[in-house]
């Protein structure tokens, strides 16, 4: 019997099986670290908490779009 295939998530720091990798990366959770991350690198760790406010908007819309592309 072969054992199944981890993968470690970096974004999370989690480890998941392979198989589930799919299901784990469409959680919400996830989608939202990627995104804090992404917005993060853009704008700088300083900046980024000074603005959150002004780009929620932007990241809800992001994750919208992304939501009614996977439709």
């Amino acid at each position: 019997m072969d054992n199944p295939k981890e993968v470690h998530c970096d974004m999370c720091d989690s480890t998941v099986l392979e198989s589930d990798w799919d299901a784990h990366i469409d959680t919400a959770t996830h989608k939202e670290k990627a995104l804090t991350e992404i917005m993060e690198s853009r704008l700088g760790k300083n900046r980024f908490s000074e603005t959150r406010n002004e780009t929620s908007e932007f990241l809800e819309e992001l994750e919208q779009d992304f939501t009614d592309k996977k439709r």
